[in-house]
């Protein structure tokens, strides 16, 4: 009999439905898989397809996670793949390459390089100055500029931090609305601009949000991409996907402009591994238009898998050199829409107020779901774990309107 040959295990750094899904794309490739897990309560401790290290603290110094990492690969051997699925993560793996490298296998982005795709300021800077479309903004301005640029670029506004986990942002939410200069400026003069973005509101919202997914190699050349389309968020219009569709149906819009604009920007990038890139419809003038890059595995990447498309596991195969045969660029993937159930059954209440989705609307919709954030038959712990804590937090809701109906 030949020898079996020894892969590589697998380490990933896990944060809720992203890391959990990362888990199982790598897993179903027989990988031995190593979850990282900086909260107790993630449902991939109940996965199949892993076993679990729980990294104490939920924001871990990077010089610990660094020392963590190395101390891991080595006592696993073989060079594991290292693979991150939060911006922070992605930027500390990037930051201490060379310290990591003779140990692990991970993505060869350089610093610099990855932090100016992160910072949405510097994002916008590099793609406008390759002719890609973003929406007029700036970025940590003093009180003066922004007074200047609110005079020629009229509200509403959306107000962004610079990026995920940025330290000291002035925003203490992901994102927010402001209707108006009035507002803006009051805004600014009682909470500051540091790291933060400030963009023009441009219409567009739930289904004319749309992102490219796909994989880079080590030279930067995107070797696989896939549309998605956000047909609801949390928040409604502004949020990350609550309900979405792969492959994205445009209507009357080309695919091949969502991919176009996405390999013009990967052009001037220089980046190496899974990236989701976020691009707003406008309605009015028909264009597309940069909002974000997540440089790492992205909310709806199970999705993507389950569609036919295990980017997980061909980021993996990259990793440790396999021959990628058989990899196209744009692959033929089933349709399917997929749902957080959770986070989507949270947002039914916003969308009810505006009377934008009513009840038996919404319910047909999750009816017509084949793929889930957490619920998956072939690993079906999760997923039970995640509806247990659903219904305990609903107890706990009850149990708080119960005491105040009584006092």
């Amino acid at each position: 009999m030949p020898e079996r040959i020894c892969r590589p295990s697998a380490i990933v750094l896990c944060h809720v439905q992203t890391g959990l899904a990362t888990v199982r794309g790598i897993g179903r490739g027989g990988i031995d898989v190593h979850a990282a897990i900086f909260d107790p309560y993630e449902p991939v401790r109940y996965s199949r397809y892993c076993r679990n290290s729980h990294i104490s603290g939920s924001l871990i110094q990077q010089d610990k996670l660094v020392d963590w990492l190395i101390d891991y690969a080595k006592k696993l051997g073989n060079s594991p793949v290292v693979i991150p699925t939060s911006d922070e993560e992605a930027l500390v793996l990037s930051k201490y390459f060379d310290e990591l490298s003779p140990h692990c296998r991970i993505w060869k982005t350089d610093y610099q390089d990855l932090l100016r795709l992160i910072s949405k300021g510097d994002l916008y800077n590099l793609a406008e100055s390759i002719g890609v479309n973003v929406i007029p903004s700036i970025t940590e301005p003093s009180i003066g500029q922004l007074e200047e640029w609110a005079h020629v670029n009229p509200g509403p506004y959306f107000l962004k931090p610079d990026f995920e986990g940025v330290p000291g942002s002035s925003l203490r939410q992901k994102n927010l609305q402001l209707p108006d200069r009035d507002a803006l400026l009051d805004f600014a003069a009682k909470e500051g601009t540091n790291a933060l973005v400030i963009q023009r509101r441009i219409e567009g919202g739930d289904g004319h949000l749309f992102d490219c997914y796909g994989l880079c190699g080590a030279d930067g050349q995107p070797l696989v991409m896939a549309s998605h389309r956000r047909l609801r968020q949390m928040p409604p219009d502004i949020g990350t996907t609550t309900y979405g569709e792969i492959p994205a149906k445009f209507g009357d819009q080309s695919e091949s402009i969502l991919f176009e604009s996405t390999k013009a920007l990967l052009a001037a990038a220089n980046f190496h591994g899974i990236f989701g890139i976020e691009w707003l419809h406008d309605k009015e003038t028909n264009k597309f238009y940069l909002i974000d890059f997540n440089a790492r595995p992205f909310s709806s990447i199970g999705h993507l898998t389950a569609c036919g498309l295990n980017l997980p596991l061909l980021a993996y195969e990259e990793l440790v050199g396999d021959e990628l045969a058989g990899c196209y660029l744009v692959p033929q993937l089933k349709h399917k829409l997929w749902v957080d159930l959770l986070r989507d059954l949270e947002s039914l209440k916003m969308y009810r107020a505006c009377n934008k989705l009513g009840l038996a609307e919404w319910l047909g919709s999750i009816l017509r779901c084949r793929s889930f954030a957490y619920l998956e038959w072939r690993d079906p712990v999760p997923g039970i774990y995640r509806i247990l804590q659903i219904v305990n937090r609903l107890i706990k809701k009850m149990g708080k309107i119960l005491i105040r109906g009584r006092s």
